[in-house]
């Protein structure tokens, strides 16, 4: 997951031509540099003339483990160089905001949502267009885009536009419009800086013009106004974690996001939030220490249901490997009644906490309602001359309603429930998808054991 925030820097040194074809980028150089162009020199394909627009891209792929140990030299000499040595997922990083060019470019295509021809934007798209031509789809390639700010709005625009994945950076808004979104089915994330000025600023909008998973980490410090790409922090197990060293985006191992876990961490990192603005002021009443307690025992089951998707992703990697089965090369053993119990016991715990969150978002509504009808009881004890009418303007005028002690509320609560609904939905389908491939390995180990014995 990490490797997109490195390819997003990396593609800054394409302007300044310090780096190159064959060129190696990753945090262990474990990535080739298939190509790179800036527009303020190259051309694309059957251009005359450089557009000139400041756009910079380079193209990445990682190099397969037996060739990985291979220098530069060596590795040109492998027959069929540079695609016999590489695996066949690319990414296209594109450079974010530099130069007086790239300005222009941010004022005119994004803060104007003006995508001309000779634009940087459809230079990103011309791009794409050409690397598919060399790497395309039928030989079994796939292609991703990332990159930060600028960068990052036109590796949004190219991935909607071609159907790709993206994982992008304090992205700047891409300006994409209802029908260009309508029948995309991709995956696209964004990380972002909470103070952020790019994501979340006046003329760029990237976090209003995102309608994709647009994540938020509160990093430590403030580096170029929330928008440096080495604010990001990881944990030692690759995820993204914040200055608390709470964890936010979740990885899935495998150099992607693990989405569900994601979602769910969401919650409990802004009921964190919660409490530690609660406990910041001093005595509390009982109604604020029950709100502590709720949302404590909330992230405590949330976060079950995140241990409990976490190893049923990590099954599903284990059966799928080696295309899906057995081979009679490969001395595995697969006690089948041991991992379809772990699957079962998985899904037992994320059903049980799932309950149990239901519960405290049912209960928190129950409550609403009660702080309600108890304020207008104390509010008439206190106020005995004034109508019903009156004791209810009297508290609109100090923003005191039904609507935003019960309605407003318990509609968030209405959400979370809908959403808990929805991962509960997409737990229980991952869960019998590894009993299936369970069932099909079981299957074929027999089937093995048959012609062994």
């Amino acid at each position: 997951m990490d490797q997109n925030r490195v390819f997003s820097e990396t593609v800054y040194q394409v302007e300044v031509g310090k780096i190159k074809n064959g060129d190696r980028t990753g945090k262990r150089n474990e990535y080739l540099i298939l190509d790179t162009v800036n527009t303020d020199k190259h051309t694309i394909e059957n251009e005359k003339t450089p557009k000139k627009n400041g756009m910079q891209a380079m193209v990445v792929a990682e190099i397969k483990d037996e060739y990985k140990m291979y220098v530069k030299d060596k590795l040109k000499k492998v027959e069929g160089y540079p695609k016999s040595v590489i695996k066949k997922d690319l990414t296209i990083a594109y450079a974010g905001t530099k130069s007086w060019q790239d300005w222009k470019t941010n004022i005119r295509e994004v803060g104007f949502e003006d995508k001309h021809d000779n634009g940087a934007f459809q230079s990103a798209l011309a791009y794409a267009d050409a690397i598919e031509k060399t790497y395309s789809v039928k030989d079994g390639y796939t292609i991703s885009t990332t990159g930060h700010s600028l960068g990052g709005a036109q590796a949004i625009y190219v991935a909607v536009l071609k159907g790709y994945h993206g994982f992008t950076y304090a992205a700047a808004g891409p300006g994409l419009s209802e029908k260009q979104l309508k029948n995309y089915e991709g995956q696209i994330i964004n990380l972002y800086d909470t103070s952020d000025i790019v994501t979340s600023g006046w003329l760029t909008g990237g976090k209003g013009q995102l309608p994709f998973h647009s994540f938020e980490i509160d990093n430590a410090g403030w580096k170029n106004y929330g928008h440096d790409l080495n604010q990001f922090s990881l944990d030692k197990n690759g995820n993204y974690i914040d200055k608390y060293g709470d964890i936010v985006i979740y990885s899935d191992q495998h150099g992607g996001i693990a989405l569900e876990q994601t979602l769910l961490a969401q919650q409990i990192i802004k009921n964190k939030a919660m409490i530690r603005q609660m406990e910041t002021y001093g005595e509390k009443n009982q109604w604020e220490k029950n709100r502590i307690s709720q949302l404590k025992e909330e992230n405590k089951w949330l976060q079950l249901q995140i241990s409990a998707f976490s190893k049923l992703v990590t099954w599903r990697k284990r059966f799928t490997a080696s295309s899906g089965g057995l081979s009679t090369n490969e001395q595995i053993y697969l006690d089948d009644q041991q991992a379809l119990m772990i699957v079962k016991h998985a899904a037992s715990v994320f059903n049980q906490a799932m309950e149990q969150v239901l519960v405290i978002y049912q209960r928190g509504i129950r409550d609403l309602e009660q702080l309600w009808a108890d304020g207008l009881a104390m509010v008439r004890r206190q106020t005995p001359l004034l109508s019903q009418n009156e004791m209810l303007d009297a508290l609109r005028e100090v923003g005191c309603t039904k609507q935003t002690i019960v309605d407003e509320p318990t509609q968030e609560f209405r959400e979370k429930i809908f959403k808990i609904k929805q991962l509960s939905a997409e737990f229980s389908t991952l869960a019998k998808e590894i009993e299936a491939k369970i069932n099909e390995l079981v299957q074929r180990d027999r089937d093995l054991a048959r012609q062994l014995f």
